[in-house]
């Protein structure tokens, strides 16, 4: 291996921290700003979170460039390899996640048109669980904190135990009211968006790990979506 690796991967590596950190912000505000709209059915911001997702997508492809770059240019030491590729997983998740907060803002356009559904709180609380789950781990990340990332791993369950709740709320109230089955609809999907955000936190605690360990978490990652198997029945007469 030349000698001159190492010394040449240090700055790129620099430069894929400060991109990944500048992407991490703007995912961060980009959900917030997103969850912000759904709770105030703010349409204007909605559309501002929708057209400012293509910056996070070029941050996304920036650093796959420049992964690809450092990987092709030669062999790295083994600790750099990990830096390099855990910075292109986490990348990626983010990306989702910033599709997933463009998403809600697109289901906004729509919620916010209709009359307000009782479920609206419960979805609006799911995404501020979300978004500190996003918060959590991108802390730990900059810590490279191996406790903190294991308890957002742990804690994505708390999340999936809020996403049951709110389904089987919003099915209740479609059920009670039918006039808000339409709204109700894009509700399912919005608390599905921020149930996913959780899933990408969780993949970055893992992705983390292994970059701090070198290895894999081996337990089985805690999963609570019981939303498959949730059933209500229709409300008795009179009650409706």
């Amino acid at each position: 291996m030349p000698t001159s690796a190492p010394s040449q991967s240090y700055p790129a590596r620099l430069e894929l921290e400060t991109s990944l950190s500048r992407m991490a912000a703007q995912v961060e505000s980009q959900l917030a700003g997103a969850i912000g709209a759904f709770e105030r059915r703010d349409i204007p911001t909605a559309e501002k979170i929708i057209a400012a997702d293509e910056r996070i997508d070029a941050f996304d492809h920036a650093i796959e460039n420049k992964v690809m770059e450092l990987l092709l240019h030669g062999p790295l030491p083994e600790e750099a390899l990990r830096e390099v590729m855990t910075i292109g997983k986490i990348a990626g998740e983010l990306e989702r996640v910033g599709d997933l907060a463009k998403n809600v803002a697109k289901r906004t356009l729509v919620v916010s048109m209709e009359a307000p559904a009782r479920p609206t709180s419960g979805v609006a609380r799911m995404g501020r669980a979300s978004l500190r789950q996003i918060s959590d781990i991108l802390t730990a990340y900059s810590a490279r904190n191996l406790n903190a990332a294991k308890a957002v791993w742990v804690g994505d369950d708390e999340l999936d135990e809020l996403y049951n709740s709110v389904f089987e709320e919003i099915l209740v109230a479609m059920m009670r009211d039918p006039a808000k089955v339409n709204a109700c609809t894009h509700l399912v999907f919005t608390a599905k968006n921020f149930e996913r955000v959780g899933d990408h936190a969780t993949n970055i605690a893992e992705a983390l790990h292994f970059l701090l360990t070198g290895s894999r978490i081996m337990e089985s990652r805690p999963k609570g979506d019981k939303t498959s198997t949730i059933t209500v029945s229709p409300p008795k007469a009179g009650t409706v």
